[in-house]
């Protein structure tokens, strides 16, 4: 019982944080911000967050059901999004930041985040 709440809750805060980055993203690449530094640092920051929380929920599953959670759709989707959050950290602490691979993998997170909602 205590596992499906703290699961419910991780989703919940994964999704609104990779959204409120999703926007900043959206906004940086529709405005020339960059003289707005910590605008666009703090959507970083919101990944690494995000990233957390999915391995804090890729753990719960993992303790709840037993097992490696990648045996279904559901579980699947999870370990997808935390890999376009570790490609994301990756890149941002490269040398020469690129947004564009950035503003690529913030919106599949989000997109695999949504999936997650809808269809489960």
């Amino acid at each position: 019982m205590i596992f499906s709440i703290l699961e419910h809750i991780l989703t919940h805060i994964s999704f609104s944080v990779v959204s409120i980055v999703l926007l900043i993203y959206f906004l940086t690449l529709l405005v020339n911000l960059d003289e707005i530094i910590g605008f666009f640092d703090s959507s970083d920051k919101g990944i690494v967050i995000t990233f957390f929380d999915i391995t804090g929920l890729l753990f719960t599953r993992w303790i709840y059901s037993g097992h490696f959670p990648l045996s279904n759709l559901y579980e699947s989707l999870i370990f997808l999004s935390w890999a376009f959050a570790i490609i994301h950290i990756v890149s941002y602490f490269n040398k020469k930041k690129k947004k564009s691979l950035n503003a690529i993998t913030a919106p599949s997170a989000i997109l695999f985040r949504v999936l997650l909602l809808q269809v489960f």
